[in-house]
Parts: structure tokens; C-alpha cells; sequence
């Protein structure tokens, strides 16, 4: 059927229909406020904050340590600048911390993930499910 001069007349009401009015807006104040989670009410450019720039002008540069086992000797890689006698000094001092040592199991551990119990362990994965996959996952 074909619509009729009547139907076309009729003004657009859309599907959808909202609940409730309109949402009030709120009106926010430009004023500077403190966080709520700050400590006795700082604010951002008081006596209390620091800047960012003096913040990190503070802070120590990062260094990264090469891993060596407490069986390799000697210092290869280490500059001889005072910066590097330091980290050389600190690598020694946390060597003995990061040393393997060999020990027995202790109780509720284990060596291999294998030796968990069922319900820990990955599902194989199905023939059917492999085929999908190998196939591109179309079934």
C-alpha cells in the first residue's frame, strides 16, 4: 500500500521517549578549590606546594644496574666516574641478595606448574577447537 496524503501530513514524532525532565545544570564556581583528598587543605600555587620544576630538580636521575651473579668477577661495564664507583659499590652490597641459592621445597611448594592440581591447570585444547582456530575460526 502506499501512503496516503493524510499520512504524510503528519508531523515527525521520534521512537524514543525519555524519562523525567530535563537534568538541572549545575552551576560550578570558578574559585580555586582544595582536593579532597589533600592534606590541611592545600591549595595549588600556596606556600606549601612546590613547584614541579624545583620538585624534580630534586630528585635523583635514574640508574639502571646490570644483573651479574655473585660467581662472575672483576667490574666490566662499570665507568670510573664517581657516579659509577657508586653504583658498583651498591651492585656489590645487593649482590648477595640477588644470588640463587639452592634449597629444599618447603611445604605447599612446588617446582613445576604441572604439578598442580587439576583445577589450576590450563583446559587443553579440543581437536574441534584446534581445527576451528587452524581453519580461521569460522565454523
Amino acid at each position: 500500500m502506499r501512503k496516503t496524503v493524510v499520512k504524510l501530513a503528519q508531523v515527525y514524532t521520534p521512537m524514543i521517549r525519555f524519562v523525567g525532565g530535563r537534568h538541572p545544570q549545575i552551576k560550578h564556581s570558578g574559585g580555586v578549590k582544595c582536593h579532597p583528598c589533600t592534606v590541611d587543605g592545600l591549595l595549588p600555587g600556596s606556600e606549601g606546594c612546590v613547584p614541579v620544576g624545583e620538585f624534580l630538580s630534586k630528585q635523583k636521575p635514574f640508574q639502571v644496574f646490570s644483573y651479574r651473579s655473585s660467581k662472575s668477577s672483576g667490574q666490566s661495564g662499570v665507568a670510573s666516574s664517581p657516579a659509577g664507583s657508586a653504583a658498583a659499590e651498591l651492585a656489590e652490597k645487593n649482590r648477595s641478595r640477588y644470588a640463587f641459592v639452592e634449597r629444599p621445597l618447603k611445604n605447599n611448594e612446588l617446582d613445576s606448574i604441572f604439578e598442580l592440581p587439576a583445577r589450576f591447570r590450563y583446559k587443553p585444547i579440543s581437536d574441534l577447537e584446534a581445527e576451528a582456530i587452524n581453519g580461521g575460526g569460522a565454523l
